[in-house]
């Protein structure tokens, strides 16, 4: 079968995509790795988390910061999981549940913080969140299909694979 997003695409400009995905990726993992330096550096300024190697980057910026265990510790969790998954679709599906269930999380979240903290009462906040959650949920409930099919872990597309 051949890969859809390789179909769409017309034969003259499969190279120049490839890079724009590619370059999507770079930008897209860029950004991960600085929020995760940032959570981190919070986490530990919080006392949640252990003290790490905190390099500033920058004399001038106070947020360009390196952390090289996070950074060794994404390394190895990318490579493993990669080599777990054994496949891009599995690897996908699994993004998709991740980035649908964080986005009902977030709502669920968004709220609590209406009605507790900004003192909304349940009526008006309600329907607000109910119409986020309408997509949320069933953007999750198309992704979640894909949880025995791979997305679930890197067991069970070892599991299916072994049958």
């Amino acid at each position: 079968m051949k890969n859809p997003f390789y179909a769409l695409v017309p034969a003259p400009a499969l190279y120049a995509v490839v890079a724009i995905a590619t370059a999507a990726t770079v930008v897209a993992s860029q950004a991960l790795i600085s929020g995760v330096f940032s959570l981190i550096r919070q986490a530990v300024q919080l006392g949640f988390f252990p003290r790490v190697t905190v390099v500033h980057t920058s004399k001038h910026t106070e947020g360009q910061i390196y952390i090289p265990e996070v950074n060794w510790g994404l390394l190895f969790a990318c490579i493993g999981l990669v080599l777990s998954f054994r496949s891009s679709s599995a690897l996908a599906a699994a993004y998709g549940i991740a980035v649908t269930g964080t986005m009902s999380i977030t709502s669920i979240v968004y709220y609590a913080v209406l009605t507790r903290t900004w003192g909304w009462p349940w009526w008006k906040a309600g329907p607000l969140v109910s119409v986020f959650l309408f997509f949320d949920l069933n953007f999750f409930g198309a992704n979640a299909a894909k949880f025995f099919h791979g997305a679930g872990s890197p067991s069970c597309s070892a599991w299916r694979s072994s049958r």
